[in-house]
């Protein structure tokens, strides 16, 4: 890969990945505000944040996300570091996103209670994305003025986008950016520098 190729790159990466980390800040801190507003935050940390872990993970993972953009805008880390961190801050974003869907039942599974209610079932890998994420594509996309859908579930859509579009991005930019041959962390993933 050349170097101006990979600097534009590393450009749109590093936008991809911002996005996603403003994305979840302002949803983890509009979830603790409201907590806080009802004053319930003393209550939450106490204990229910076992059970509605969302917000504080939010809040902390995008933090963590901005301090790795500073740390390799800085160079106090390596790109090949770099790049394997926010794939493993995408693959977790991403597998907590269907996670949360599926197996979690939106936190209920967390909270030990049932479900949403009865019409909001879950069937499957397949159909979680079709009605969490196809659907609300769809829906937005069709009509902004659809009441369906809500602000939340369009961030949800576009920051499971933004995560998709970054992870493929970050895999690419591992394997060829010239940058990125040597340090890194040892995962055992097959993209080793050495074998370019």
């Amino acid at each position: 890969m050349e170097t101006h190729t990979a600097r534009r790159l590393r450009f749109v990466a590093v936008q991809l990945v911002g996005a996603i980390a403003v994305i979840h800040f302002a949803v983890g801190s509009e979830q603790l505000a409201t907590i806080a507003a009802n004053g319930l935050l003393a209550e939450y940390l106490g204990g229910r944040v076992l059970q509605r872990p969302r917000a504080l993970l939010f809040v902390g993972s995008s933090l963590a996300i901005f301090a790795g953009l500073v740390a390799a805008g800085r160079g106090r880390i390596d790109r090949r570091t770099a790049y394997q961190l926010g794939l493993l801050a995408m693959g977790t974003y991403l597998v907590g996103w269907v996670a949360w869907h599926t197996v979690l039942d939106h936190g209920f599974a967390l909270a030990g209670g049932g479900g949403e209610t009865d019409t909001h079932v879950h069937g499957g890998l397949l159909a979680t994305l079709y009605s969490h994420y196809v659907e609300p594509l769809l829906a937005t996309v069709g009509a902004a003025t659809d009441q369906r859908g809500s602000a939340r579930t369009l961030l949800g859509v576009v920051s499971v986008t933004l995560e998709l579009a970054a992870s493929a991005l970050l895999v690419v930019l591992l394997r060829y950016d010239p940058q990125a041959t040597e340090g890194g962390i040892e995962i055992g993933v097959g993209a080793d520098a050495s074998e370019r």
